[in-house]
């Protein structure tokens, strides 16, 4: 099932642009919450020098964190991330938070054990509203390396027409690699496919079948949403 149903539960992930040496810092924030999977990349801004400038992020490598979180964790999250890291200074790096309208089961019970009782209410509706304002959904696929073909073959049969393929590193809680079966520090390859909104159910529905978490390929699948998009004919 890759609809989230559980409106007890609206699921934001999380991305963070730091600096390398802040990797510790930030793995023990979020360690401290209770976050239980992360992926990472490194790589360099490719944006205008003048946006470069404004974020203080040009001409250095930099370390890209995307983790997933109740949407009642965003807040928690983020006042001890700027507690402990260097989001305050210039050059210290940027996060936001992008809603999710499509996830594994398996992951969003893992979620919801791992959430913290008393950080508030979701808003009802939430995922909903994000759902109809989104024509195309973005789906990201995590697996172990080596397997992003059979990936994008799944995503192929069911009606996608391809996808973009990177290279980076999943870390998981030691809870979170007992209970699926799976390695705390990984390399993995990472896809993104970008479908038309109705057909996100069966293109994700087609890559678990292939290359889910109970496959060899150990995959995490979930679909962010697309606002605009150009370039890409239906």
């Amino acid at each position: 099932m890759t609809e989230q149903k559980n409106p007890q539960i609206v699921p934001r992930m999380v991305i963070t642009i730091t600096r390398e040496e802040d990797q510790k810092k930030l793995e023990e924030v979020f360690d401290s919450m209770d976050i239980p999977m992360c992926f990472q990349f490194r790589g360099k801004g490719t944006a205008p020098s003048e946006m470069m400038d404004i974020f203080g992020l040009r001409g250095t490598t930099r370390l890209l964190t995307g983790a997933f979180l109740p949407k009642t964790q965003v807040k928690p999250l983020f006042e001890m991330m700027n507690k402990q890291l260097s989001f305050r200074h210039k050059g210290g790096g940027i996060a936001i938070t992008v809603p999710m309208i499509g996830m594994q089961s398996c992951v969003v019970e893992l979620l919801n054990h791992e959430k913290q009782e008393g950080a508030g209410s979701p808003l009802k509706g939430d995922e909903t509203e994000v759902k109809e304002k989104s024509g195309y959904a973005l789906i990201w696929v995590s697996v172990t390396g080596g397997y992003s073909d059979d990936v994008v073959d799944a995503a192929r049969k069911a009606g996608a027409k391809g996808g973009t393929i990177m290279k980076g590193r999943r870390r998981s809680s030691e809870r979170t690699s007992h209970h699926f079966g799976i390695s705390m520090q990984e390399e993995q390859d990472f896809i993104m496919i970008v479908v038309p909104r109705e057909k996100k159910n069966d293109t994700m529905a087609a890559i678990m079948d292939a290359c889910g978490l109970q496959t060899k390929a150990h995959g995490v699948v979930w679909a962010l949403p697309v606002d605009e998009v150009m370039g890409l004919a239906d």
